[in-house]
Parts: C-alpha cells; sequence; structure tokens
C-alpha cells in the first residue's frame, strides 16, 4: 500500500457486590464484605481509626434507559442527542493559527448530522465560555436522547492540558460534568468525546516491518440495578499520550478525516469500538508527515489512542 504523504503541522502550538449469575460470579462472591485496594496501614493502631472515603454518595437514581441484560445501547430513544463541536483555530496566547480546523468542524458536521445528531458548532471561545456550553449541555434534559456527543479540536500539551483561545485548560474538564450523578438523564447512555489535539512534543518515526519471505430494548427482568457513575464513557484522543498529532492545512487532520470517513461507511452496521479500531488502522498505515524544510519532523507516524468505560455494544441504528 502506498503511503500518503501529506505536508502536514504538529497539532501543537508551542466499590460493590456483583450480579448473583452463579455462571458468571462464584458462590462465594454471592455474600462478602469488599475491601478497597489501597495503600496498606501503618502500625497495627491504625486498623481501629476509620478511613475517610471521598467519594459519590449512594442513593443517587436515575431512570433504566436499557436492560441490565442487553448486550447494546438503546438507541432508539426520540432524538438521537446533540454533537458539541468546539472549533479552535485562532488563539491569542501566541500559539499558532491551526489552519485546516474548520474543515475537520464541516466534516464532523456532515457525518454526525448524517447520524441524526443536532451538530452545534462554537468556535474559537474562551475558556469561560467553553465552560458555559459544557455545564449548558451537561444540565438539559437528555430523557428521550440516545447519547451525548463532544468533539474538541484545539492545540495540545503536556499533562493532559488543552488550548481555549485565551489560556490552557485541563482536558478532563469536557467530560467530568456528564458523569451519572452530575448529569442523571445521561446515566446508562453513551458519553463519547473525541480530542483532536497534541497530548506533547514527542515525534514518532514509526518501525518498518518487513514480510519474513521474498513474496509480496427497555423490557427488563430486573427491576433496578446500580451502575458507576464514570460507566457508558468513551474518550478517544487522535494520538498517544505525550505525541504530537498531525494536521493538513487543506485537507483537515488525519485523525478527524478518517474517522467520520469509516462513520460514514460503517455506522450504520458496525460497532463504534470497531469503527475506532479501523480509524486507527488507517491513521497507523496510511500517513505520514511530509516536512521537507525540518526534516526531522518528516516522515513521522501517529496511531490515535481510545479509552473506553463503554458497557455494551454501540450501533447508530438509522433513525
Amino acid at each position: 500500500m502506498s503511503k500518503r504523504k501529506l505536508q502536514v503541522s504538529p497539532d501543537q502550538g508551542y466499590e460493590g457486590t456483583p450480579s448473583n449469575d452463579p455462571g458468571i460470579i462464584p458462590s462465594w462472591m454471592h455474600k462478602r464484605t469488599d475491601h478497597i485496594d489501597a495503600t496498606p496501614p501503618g502500625p497495627s493502631d491504625e486498623n481501629e481509626k476509620e478511613q475517610t472515603i471521598v467519594g459519590t454518595p449512594s442513593g443517587i437514581t436515575a431512570l433504566m434507559p436499557v436492560s441490565l441484560e442487553s448486550e447494546q445501547y438503546n438507541m432508539s430513544h426520540a432524538n438521537r442527542g446533540t454533537c458539541l463541536i468546539f472549533n479552535h483555530e485562532v488563539f491569542e496566547t501566541g500559539f499558532s493559527k491551526r489552519e485546516g480546523s474548520s474543515i475537520d468542524a464541516k466534516r464532523i458536521e456532515a457525518t454526525f448530522t448524517k447520524l441524526g445528531f443536532d451538530v452545534v458548532i462554537r468556535d474559537n471561545l474562551e475558556h469561560s465560555d467553553v465552560l458555559d456550553e459544557i455545564n449548558k449541555l451537561s444540565s438539559a434534559d437528555h430523557t428521550n436522547n440516545d447519547c451525548v456527543c463532544v468533539f474538541l479540536l484545539t492545540h495540545g500539551l503536556n499533562n493532559n492540558l488543552v488550548m481555549a483561545k485565551d489560556v490552557a485548560y485541563r482536558a478532563d474538564k469536557i467530560w467530568k460534568p456528564f458523569t451519572a450523578d452530575v448529569c442523571p438523564t445521561l446515566a446508562g447512555k453513551p458519553k463519547l468525546f473525541f480530542y483532536q489535539a497534541c497530548r506533547g512534543d514527542k515525534l514518532d518515526g514509526g518501525v518498518m516491518l518487513m514480510s519474513r519471505t521474498s513474496n509480496t430494548q427497555t423490557d427488563s427482568a430486573v427491576a433496578s440495578y446500580k451502575i458507576p457513575t464514570h460507566s457508558d464513557f468513551l474518550i478517544a484522543h487522535s494520538s498517544v499520550d505525550g505525541f504530537f498529532s498531525w494536521r493538513n492545512p487543506e485537507e483537515g487532520t488525519w485523525y478527524i478525516q478518517c474517522l467520520c470517513s469509516v462513520l460514514d461507511q460503517f455506522a450504520e452496521t458496525t460497532d463504534l469500538m470497531r469503527m475506532l479500531t479501523i480509524t486507527a488502522r488507517k491513521v497507523a498505515t496510511e500517513f505520514q508527515s511530509y516536512d521537507d524544510m525540518n526534516l526531522q519532523k518528516n516522515e513521522q507516524k501517529q496511531v490515535p489512542s481510545t479509552t473506553s468505560m463503554l458497557t455494551r455494544d454501540l450501533y447508530f441504528k438509522p433513525k
């Protein structure tokens, strides 16, 4: 396969008890007291002291959007949900202009509109406005929605920092307002977050692989069940932690363009995680940087990184 050589720029400016199914859970686990896997106690008298736990209180309830037994998310609500795109192309902090970012935003808009989302694009917002938009979306009533999706197209830095128009901030501020305890109408529903941004300044020159030869639902028998507040998230990044992410000023970023192409082709028949694997393969094998002015940045590679807390398969069934 021939590799596409594109003139590109780095996208960076400067605890509980389980189910009682005997087929899955051993009998000794049905009645037990669980302990936290944490730091061993110190002196013996430490065992008699109460441990202070900081976390989410019990007793929070939400509607069950899908039965416990279901292998797939319920994607048959009245609405698909919102796809919010933060498109950052210009900055007030000395970072370079992200030429080609609007191409990505328009491509996402076309693909996710086709998938049934209500797409909203917000351009070049300052940090306070980004958080306002996130809090507004988190506070909305998602009862009749299948899911939510957020894209962040911007410069990125080390230590999980991303750029607004005016300042850098932690990337987790984008997704944390959607945990089930904070946003109960999205409890048990997919929450999808895509970051197109550098995650550091490391380069990946790749490895050449050589051939060994010279030849070339909603009904349920369960009345209720508890889920963790952080379940049903998918957090996808265009690159591995610490590494550059690449963008073509005329064609957009490798990751976004590949992701949308794969969704356009496979979304109606293929689980999202499978599509993300296809996307990762395309980015990893079909692209490399081209920079004849800086050979250190020439012929560099990239692979996306995905963290999934999804608990079921996700299919974008047509509305």
